[in-house]
């Protein structure tokens, strides 16, 4: 009979549980508390998160009678949910408790785009004094869940000898074997005697090893070696939270249950017994040896300035036919694989009869462009002396030079100012005209047949018009000054007004700016999201780094927005996102069809008083 009745209990809790699973498909985000137990005055922080979207906006908490919430932001995390990477966002909030009891925080209902969500509920308890933190004892560290085959990560350097200066390719793969991974932090690791470690944005894929499969997050960067000597480069280090299972208690009435595994049968009643916790994670890999090595003396030349890689060197003028006194503009071009760090602007053989001027300097990937102007002072300059540039190959293990020019220009003179010359009488010199046979040697100066400007007499100008608007030039910049200051007063008072500047401001200068990017899809689509950002943000009073298309629909959902501006703005994120992660070819008839969008979107908007 008891056995009967354990059955009929396993069969309840299998429907329970697929009931709540089904349910639980369409809970799209949780709610956590930092603290669940505070005093009167304390803070503590609510997180609203949503897995595998950036595009929610920050919900409405309402007001709960004796909390103080307000909406402190929004974070970005990446997620590796079921095999699944993905980003997600979380909402902050801060709580500030104002009299002491038991608050009930959710389940808070959420409805986007005609779909709903629930969350959990969680119980915020507020007393009189400063609650004492005790450790917890019952769960775990993440050490002892076991996970050394489920959760590693590992560094891969791509080479474990160099020279200074040469580039180390560097690889650090986090793999995740069917485990809920949250807010996973970039890489960081030890890299004293190396440059500054900057990792790109991860590269997703799967890899077997061992037999199993693993979800891959790769991160790559390149460091370099800055001084000789022998060095342990990692741990590599990455911060995660990960979702694992914890067993409850079960009652003893169930201590020798003939379903449990030790009887060598399934335990139907595990999942039951069951609950998910969250547990920060700090992975370490194994660290590497490296050696690096001193560039070598023997046969370095002179104009060598430690550039190492292998590199090409392209040297150009314009214009190459001038007058003296008229610039000059020389290109430089060094590209290659290697260090550009390290390449600095090749040398001129001499500078002599120039006037020169600092270079600009731009660095692109395996390109850095040198921009210099030079100045002829004479027409007796000929050529522009040749340039030199000297690097050291690290795969030939030798340095060589790369010589261009000298390049012959054309300098004419410029144009000469006569002489000034002062005419006076000499009564005491005698006027002798030459005769006819005698040749004039003296230059021959004009008597002066006009009598220039004549100035009516009582026409000062201290009886002007322009005289008397001097005068009251002080009141006008009075009256400035103190209109500048109460706008000054204003932007600092009224946050909307501020906001509302901030956005004319901002979309102006993305407009200048796009203008001169089309033609380059990455830069101009990342500057046309930046401006539409701090346009709605500060049109909207909101924060610019939260604003996402489905954030401005939500916002403007009530101020009767013509559908039309609407279908275009999105349009435009679209576009955005379309460039910025697919890589997608875009040309420029459809960057000055989006860029005529914004600008008619900002005007739009202008018009309309929100």
């Amino acid at each position: 009979m008891i056995k009967r009745i354990k059955i009929l209990i396993s069969i309840l809790c299998i429907a329970t549980i697929a009931a709540v699973n089904a349910q639980a498909k369409d809970v799209k985000f949780e709610l956590t508390l930092n603290k669940t137990r505070v005093a009167i005055g304390e803070v503590t922080q609510a997180g609203l998160s949503f897995y595998g979207t950036q595009s929610m906006p920050a919900p409405d908490l309402g007001n709960v009678n004796g909390l103080d919430i307000r909406y402190l932001g929004p974070s970005t995390m990446m997620t590796v949910i079921n095999g699944n990477v993905s980003s997600s966002i979380t909402h902050m909030y801060s709580i500030v408790p104002l009299k002491t009891g038991k608050f009930q925080l959710g389940p808070f209902a959420f409805k986007y785009k005609g779909d709903s969500y629930s969350s959990n509920m969680v119980v915020l308890e507020v007393t009189e004094e400063k609650v004492a933190r005790e450790e917890k004892k019952e769960e775990p560290p993440a050490e002892k869940l076991n996970l050394d085959d489920r959760i590693f990560v590992t560094l891969e350097m791509g080479k474990l000898t160099a020279y200074v200066n040469e580039l180390i390719p560097v690889k650090v793969k986090l793999y995740v074997n069917r485990l809920n991974v949250s807010d996973i932090q970039l890489p960081t690791f030890t890299q004293e005697g190396f440059s500054k470690v900057e990792f790109r944005e991860p590269k997703q894929y799967r890899e077997q090893v061992n037999g199993l499969i693993y979800d891959v997050l790769e991160f790559k960067t390149n460091i370099f070696g800055t001084r000789p000597g022998e060095f342990t480069v990692g741990p590599a280090q990455i911060k995660c939270n990960v979702m694992a299972k914890r067993k409850m208690r079960k009652s003893p009435m169930f201590a020798n249950d003939p379903f449990d595994d030790d009887y060598g049968s399934n335990n139907y009643m595990d999942d039951f017994f069951t609950r998910y916790e969250r547990y920060p994670l700090e992975l370490k890999s194994d660290d590497a040896k490296m050696i690096v090595s001193p560039l070598p003396s023997e046969g370095r030349p002179k104009s060598f300035s430690g550039a190492v890689g292998d590199y090409q060197f392209i040297f150009s003028a314009n214009p190459v036919k001038l007058k003296a006194g008229d610039p000059i503009t020389l290109r430089m071009d060094v590209n290659g694989t290697g260090n550009l760090n390290t390449v600095l602007m090749p040398q001129l053989d001499s500078t002599e009869g120039f006037k020169v001027y600092e270079p600009q300097v731009k660095t692109e990937e395996h390109t850095k462009t040198f921009m210099q102007v030079l100045i002829p002072e004479t027409d007796k300059i000929a050529e522009i002396p040749k340039a030199i540039f000297s690097y050291f190959d690290p795969n030939t293990r030798e340095y060589k030079t790369i010589t261009h020019g000298p390049i012959p220009i054309k300098v004419e003179k410029g144009k000469d100012e006569a002489p000034s010359q002062v005419i006076g009488a000499t009564p005491s010199v005698q006027i002798q005209m030459p005769s006819a046979d005698e040749t004039v040697t003296r230059d021959i100066i004009y008597i002066k047949d006009a009598p220039g400007r004549w100035i009516r007499s009582g026409s000062e100008f201290y009886k002007s018009k322009p005289f008397g608007a001097l005068l009251a030039m002080p009141m006008f910049l009075l009256v400035s000054l103190y209109v500048f200051q109460g706008r000054r007063n204003r932007l600092k008072s009224d946050t909307r007004y501020a906001g509302h500047v901030a956005a004319i401001r901002s979309a102006k200068w993305g407009l200048k700016n796009l203008k001169s990017q089309l033609g380059d899809p990455k830069a101009f689509y990342e500057t046309l999201f930046k401006a539409v950002q701090n346009y709605f943000g500060g049109k909207l009073h909101m924060s610019p780094a939260g604003i996402t298309y489905s954030a401005v629909e939500y916002a403007l959902m009530h101020k009767d927005i013509d559908m039309n501006i609407l279908r275009r703005l999105k349009n435009i994120f679209d576009a955005c996102d379309m460039a910025r992660f697919a890589m997608s070819s875009i040309d420029n008839d459809k960057m000055r069809s989006d860029l005529r969008d914004f600008n008619e979107i900002i005007t739009y908007f202008e018009r309309k008083r929100l």
